[in-house]
């Protein structure tokens, strides 16, 4: 554990400074009349603008005007705080003025006093955000371990307006001891993670051993690109059994510093795994993730799943993540990535991810310990087991778009048909990622539910090899009252009976097709992987991923209520 020392409290300022920026605090507010703002960390107090916005920033607080813009301005910043060694304001200066730092460019400085102590004030110019800009700083050692800034800033053209309002606040600016701050981290270069179950930077973890070799199990540590502080929301609040029961910001989670900024978090496990499924449990603003990857004890990296992040309607989400692997590998941590930009929902809180698996050395049930039937490739048409698939579709299922879903055939459809098998126009994915050799483009279809968008993959020879719809969607309209605990336990029961569930005894079970997730081909060993998903209205589903029509041991077949 290492003290952040004044340096680093500087970055923070110049940080504030660089940004305007109004996301390092958990909490914002607005003020509307002329009343005097208190800042015990801080150590300061001043008279509040009639209108301004204000924005609490860790031991300080943003102001910017109704017209302005927080990169930009017209606004200011003010800041104080406990420094962990003493310093004189002369120094302070030369450090927040390093011309290494280049942010702007500084005036000489001369001697102000603000509540009868003596410091120094300085107008700079410089560029943010591509913009010509003006500004004004006063800073002072309060005492030798207490620092204080203000910082304003404005358009060049706004500036001789602006900066009497800077002064005239300057002005009520008052002093008082400030209450220290914990700023105690971990550099992210000095995090070790010890083999021994008693290290003090892991936690316990719960381990399920099943009758298959599988085990279910808890990270015992974790590490984040950021985290909020180094105890609450914390990357270690990440560890163990999730511990959040309702909606909304808390502290036995992991968030990141800033609400705004892509951001990563670590997690390692104590047992290496074949994995077989992830979960992923958010309990705030979740939806935000955009890239999951799996490490194995090699240290290779291997991506799991990437996209775009999808507003989804269930806070805490606990989203589940089943795994077949192409080729077998022991993982011992996750890596999962967020970006907080895009959606403009504030920080993303994590409260645990769970990591299901295969032991080593257990038997790893595959598909080939059932009997393949002959068949072609498709809609899962290879699978046999005797009784026909239901064809019960209603609402929206029964549509015209979802049922040129269904037709679109994997490995068979061609390029040119999609448009009139889906009936509505396709547009190209302008992603240039290839995830496959022969990929060659992606082809982008909005289906009848909201924010729910169909991708159809084809390969450089113009046929479908992959289809699946947006993360984190479902058909809103599909209500199922077969969708049950005690029907999942049937279907369990089966599994773990005959290590097997065939697609269409799953679906006369459950009285309904399902819906189509996702499906695809995998030229390698010539398997149809698919997965679909039943509902009930209260959006608590079943799903199972299928290979060639077979829910087997390295598949998954998943119960997962919505509250």
């Amino acid at each position: 554990m290492k003290k952040r020392n004044i340096a680093f409290m500087v970055l923070i300022m110049i940080v504030l400074i660089v940004s305007m920026a109004c996301n390092l605090g958990k909490s914002t507010s607005s003020k509307d009349s002329n009343e005097i703002y208190t800042s015990d960390e801080g150590g300061f107090s001043f008279q509040i603008l009639e209108d301004y916005t204000v924005n609490e920033v860790l031991a300080g607080v943003e102001m910017v005007a109704p017209d302005g813009i927080p990169e930009v301005g017209p606004g200011m910043q003010l800041y104080g705080g406990i420094t962990d060694q003493e310093q004189t304001t002369d120094e302070l200066w030369e450090l927040v003025t390093d011309p290494e730092i280049g942010l702007f460019e500084f005036e000489k400085p001369k001697k102000y006093k603000v509540d009868g102590v003596n410091g120094l004030i300085a107008e700079f110019k410089g560029e943010q955000a591509g913009e010509a800009v003006k500004g004004k700083i006063f800073l002072v050692m309060v005492k030798p371990d207490q620092q204080f800034f203000m910082f304003g800033i404005a358009p060049e053209d706004d500036w001789k307006r602006f900066v009497s309002i800077y002064d005239k606040v300057l002005d009520t600016v008052k002093f008082h001891d400030a209450i220290p701050i914990d700023y105690s981290y971990e550099e992210p270069e000095e995090w070790t993670f010890e083999e021994d179950p008693e290290s003090v930077d892991s936690v316990p973890t719960e381990v399920i051993v099943e009758g298959t070799g599988i085990i279910s199990q808890w990270a015992s540590s974790a590490m984040a690109s950021t985290e909020y502080s180094s105890n609450d929301w914390s990357a270690m609040q990440a560890t163990g059994e999730p511990d959040v029961i309702e909606c909304g910001s808390n502290p036995k989670a992991w968030s990141p510093a800033y609400v705004d900024t892509e951001e990563y978090i670590e997690l390692f496990y104590d047992v290496p795994v074949i994995p077989t499924e992830i979960v992923i449990y958010q309990s705030f603003n979740p939806s935000q993730v955009v890239e999951i990857q799996l490490v194995d004890t090699d240290g290779e990296e291997w991506l799991l799943w990437y996209g775009n992040p999808e507003e989804v309607s269930d806070c805490p989400d606990m989203w589940t993540h089943t795994i077949e692997l192409e080729e077998t590998f022991l993982v011992n941590s996750i890596v999962i990535f967020v970006e907080q930009s895009i959606l403009g929902l504030g920080g993303v809180e994590i409260d645990a991810v769970e990591l299901v698996g295969y032991l080593e050395g257990s038997e790893v049930i595959a598909p080939s310990v059932v009997e393949e039937s002959s068949g072609e490739t498709g809609q899962d048409s290879s699978a046999s087991s005797g009784g026909s698939i239901p064809t019960n579709y209603s609402g929206l299922m029964a549509g015209p778009v979802y049922q040129g879903w269904i037709n679109i055939i994997v490995n068979e459809t061609k390029e040119a048909d999609l448009d009139k098998i889906m009936t509505i126009p396709g547009k190209k994915s302008t992603d240039s990622w290839k995830p496959r050799p022969d990929h060659k483009q992606t082809y982008l279809y909005e289906m009848p539910w909201a924010k729910m968008t169909g991708f159809i993959s084809v390969t450089t020879d113009g046929i479908v090899y992959k289809k699946s719809v947006s993360s984190n969607t479902h058909p809103t309209d599909f209500e199922l009252s077969t969708v049950n605990r005690s029907m999942y336990e049937e279907l369990d029961a089966i599994y773990k009976r005959d290590k097997v569930i065939p697609y269409e005894v799953m679906a006369n079970m459950l009285g309904s097709p399902g819906f189509l997730y996702e499906q695809y081909y995998r030229p390698d060993d010539g398997k149809m992987i698919s997965q679909y998903t039943w509902y009930n209205a209260d959006r608590d589903r079943i799903s199972g991923y299928f290979l060639d029509g077979l829910l087997t041991g390295m598949a998954g077949l998943n119960f997962i209520e919505s509250e």
